[in-house]
């Protein structure tokens, strides 16, 4: 039985594994899709203190740590976790996983839009940007995500339209240089609806994120309206649930703040505290 299952393989889920491993917990990192969750698609990282450069790197480096200080990472996908006498029980690619604690650091997955527009959509610019080339193409959000995205668009595609259902809500820095560029234009105040897409080549979407939650189906009584985990159910413990053993970190717990560094805190502080946790046990 492992001391600690991680799911998800994004920064909080490595950085828990780094803080983990690193107390001498016996603790397996399971990641359905890629490790460094959405790092390898952020082709300038520039927010994360410490680190500028290609996310890819950043998410190579976190990897590496967790398994030189002693976590396994392994590929797989949770469908399913169940309480049983010792802890819990993780349906993994449809084996089972026993493990003392659970540690979800799933993240979140980019909402999509309500209908199918005429042109073809993608929700990654670095993964589809070469359909983007000598296009024009719309992004649809207003926020940091959009903005960036727009940015690595902008060197591929003949045009860039930015269309936001509000205002322009990205960081200062980034819409200085957004507002520099010639192929880019934005459209604030603007329903991103089939009829006014249509003059466009090809969509990326950037309008959020909901959580990757489906597999805590068994414990609905810690999920919020919105699907996010609620955490700080348990006494000192404030990443628990009220599932005693079962914590969650980064993205998607609840939190109106979603960024790299404050996925890397939670991930560390979860670990610390799943440490402290088992000693009471």
């Amino acid at each position: 039985m492992l001391d600690l299952a991680i799911i998800g393989g994004g920064t909080a889920a490595l950085s828990g594994a780094i803080y983990a491993a690193r107390a001498g917990l016996e603790v397996k990192v399971f990641e359905k899709a890629e490790f460094g969750g959405v790092l390898p698609i952020i082709s300038k990282l520039e927010n994360y203190p410490g680190f500028l450069g290609e996310g890819k790197d950043l998410a190579r480096q976190m990897r590496d740590q967790a398994k030189a200080v002693g976590a396994t990472l392994e590929y797989g996908e949770c469908s399913e976790i169940e309480r049983n006498e010792k802890g819990f029980t993780l349906t993994i690619d449809g084996g089972a996983v026993e493990a003392k604690a659970v540690l979800v650091a799933t993240g979140s997955e980019p909402k999509r839009l309500s209908f199918i527009p005429e042109a073809p959509v993608s929700y990654c610019a670095l993964c589809d940007g070469a359909l983007a080339r000598d296009k024009h193409v719309a992004v649809i959000g207003g926020a940091n995500s959009a903005a960036q995205e727009a940015l690595y668009l902008a060197g591929l595609a003949e045009k860039v339209t930015i269309i936001t259902h509000s205002r322009m809500k990205a960081d200062q820095e980034l819409l200085e240089r957004l507002e520099g560029l010639t192929n880019v234009e934005i459209i604030e105040d603007l329903e991103p609806t089939r009829e006014n897409l249509a003059p466009y080549q090809h969509i990326f979407v950037y309008i959020g994120k909901l959580p990757a939650t489906k597999f805590l189906a068994n414990f609905a009584e810690i999920l919020d309206k919105n699907n996010f985990v609620i955490i700080n159910g348990q006494g000192n413990f404030a990443y628990q649930t009220k599932i005693p053993g079962l914590f969650a970190a980064g993205d998607v717990r609840q939190g109106k703040i979603k960024q790299f560094v404050t996925a890397a805190a939670d991930g560390a502080s979860a670990a610390i505290e799943i440490n402290n946790w088992l000693k009471t046990q």
